[in-house]
């Protein structure tokens, strides 16, 4: 297989962890790390280190006030053109208000009556919306397995180093906040500058529109699937009558042991075992975690344990939404930090929205049984909007659900690459197989590769063998079957015009699956595409 190394270089799994570290232990830095220090700024500043369910009214507050910023910078930004001064005047106006967030914490300790607790919301509101959001940009840098590494350890370290945090006075933690902002802005600037200087190595993925065709009130759902969970999630925080749920030590340090196992699973599932990994998986994982924590809640003996549970399944949220963020950059037009902007006023709006009703409202409702029937409604509603025929034809982590059975094979290529007897097998196996069923090679995002999907305009041997090592390439690559078909149509030598009016596409649609395709081949001309057919 002449390509084999090439290929096997985009793999996201791999098979042992002996493999794990060849693949992904060069590329390790720390300084990619960077986003733990805005977890922990946000741990110490807004969540109180997690001694409760949240910090109770800064942290709504806080996030109010978040939302709005958000808000106008998302409607700023898809007007103006987001320039380069504007992100470093941005990036030193967050390092500055999260500092001084912290300072005015940090003093109000000794000075409780000044109105210094109101003006450190106000200023970790200002500070966190870029602070964390410009990370994102970074990450759209990154290859699938690495931005799961990153993301989710990521998450998992924050969570370590917050039990620690739970054992220290505020003074400590106040003052740890402190250096965090800068930390985090120096790391992304090194992580950015060893991200250009490993271009000529270890090349950036190019961006596609795969997701631009795909109708629009079909990411609506998925948004409102989210906020109604994100609803339920701050009814359930603010249970019975809006306060934060106060977590007693052993519990704080089980919500946080729980994230951090969590996390290592993912990564170890995926990268390690080389298993699949959906989005609708973890989904479900977040609805059955909010589940359990809201039936415990309302039994007096267990509230601690419900509590809990409900926090654990918010802080793991920010790893999934912050990788499906990735995930949708990564397959659209769309600015990633505009991407990440309207997922964040869904993730916190309609959960702060919810923790205020409990204000209002919460006294009057108790421990009633309407309560729980509620919100395990909204959760069921969350879960069959999010999971029912709302997925794109290219799903969420489509990537991390590639064959293993082919990765082996391939890998196995790969180690026999310089056999020429072993790769003359090989290729008068694929021989044998061009003309069989394609299903038993795997597939990454369709779950159904159909025979009867590409157009049939002749029925010789040519173009039955040129549909198999298209459908091959659909299985190994996660190409949907429009962007199969474009392989199909350009290989027989057709224009994007052409194929557009066969299909009754606009020619920027045929475009735009083209590019896709090309993206996930990691290849840039119609030569390189027959070049890979003609390998198969």
């Amino acid at each position: 297989m002449a390509d084999a190394k090439s290929m096997a270089s985009r793999l996201v799994h791999s098979g042992s962890w002996d493999e794990f570290w060849r693949t992904y232990g060069p590329r390790l830095s720390a300084c990619f790390f960077g986003l733990v220090a805005v977890r922990v700024w946000t741990q110490c500043c807004i969540y109180d280190r997690y001694t409760a369910t949240d910090s109770g009214t800064l942290t709504i507050a806080s996030n109010l006030v978040r939302v709005a910023l958000i808000v106008i910078l998302v409607l700023l930004f898809s007007r103006v053109p987001f320039s380069q001064r504007m992100r470093k005047a941005l990036e030193w106006l967050s390092v500055t208000a999260m500092t001084l967030c912290a300072a005015c914490l940090l003093v109000a300790i000794e000075y409780p009556t000044l109105p210094l607790t109101a003006m450190a919301a106000v200023l970790g509101a200002l500070g966190i919306v870029w602070g964390g959001g410009m990370w994102i940009e970074f990450f759209d840098r990154l290859d699938e397995g690495e931005a799961l590494i990153y993301a989710f350890g990521c998450l998992g370290i924050s969570a370590l180093l917050g039990l620690f945090l739970g054992m220290m006075p505020p003074v400590a933690v106040f003052s740890v906040g402190l250096f965090m902002p800068t930390l985090s802005y120096v790391s992304l600037r090194q992580a950015a500058d060893q991200l250009d200087e490993r271009k000529s190595i270890i090349p950036e993925p190019t961006r596609d529109g795969a997701y631009d065709a795909e109708p629009k009130a079909r990411f609506v759902l998925l948004l409102a699937g989210l906020a109604l969970l994100e609803f339920a999630l701050g009814v359930a925080r603010g249970f019975p009558d809006g306060l934060s749920i106060a977590l007693s030590f052993p519990f704080q340090a089980t919500h946080q042991l729980l994230v951090l196992c969590l996390c290592v699973a993912v990564v170890f599932w995926v990268l390690v075992r080389g298993r699949r990994l959906s989005f609708g998986a973890l989904w479900w994982l977040e609805v059955l975690l909010m589940v359990a924590g809201v039936v415990l809640i309302v039994a007096s003996d267990f509230v601690q344990f419900g509590a809990m549970l409900i926090t654990v399944s918010n802080t793991f949220m920010l790893g999934l939404l912050w990788y499906a963020v990735y995930d949708f950059s990564r397959h659209s037009s769309i600015p990633p930090y505009i991407a990440l902007g309207v997922v964040w006023v869904v993730h916190l709006l309609p959960r702060e929205l919810g923790r205020y009703l409990m204000f209002l409202w919460g006294p009057s409702v108790g421990n009633s049984v309407f309560l729980v029937a509620a919100l395990v409604c909204l959760l069921s509603l969350s879960m069959a909007v999010v999971l029912r025929n709302c997925q794109p034809s290219r799903p969420f982590f489509a990537a991390l659900g590639v064959s293993r059975a082919y990765e082996e094979r391939l890998r196995a290529a790969v180690r026999d690459d310089g056999d020429d007897e072993a790769a003359s097998r090989r290729g008068a196996s694929r021989g044998a197989r061009s003309d069989g069923p394609v299903g038993e090679l795997g597939s990454i995002g369709s779950p159904d590769v159909r025979d009867d999907a590409l157009p049939a305009n002749g029925e010789g041997v040519v173009e039955s063998s040129l549909k198999a090592r298209c459908d091959a390439l659909q299985a190994r690559y996660g190409l949907t079957d429009r962007e199969r078909d474009m392989a199909w149509y350009l290989a027989q030598g057709r224009s994007k015009s052409a194929i557009g009016q066969e299909l009754h596409l606009s020619e920027n649609t045929v475009k735009g699956y083209t590019r896709g395709m090309y993206s996930k081949l990691c290849i840039h001309s119609k030569q390189e595409l027959l070049d890979m057919l003609d390998a198969e």
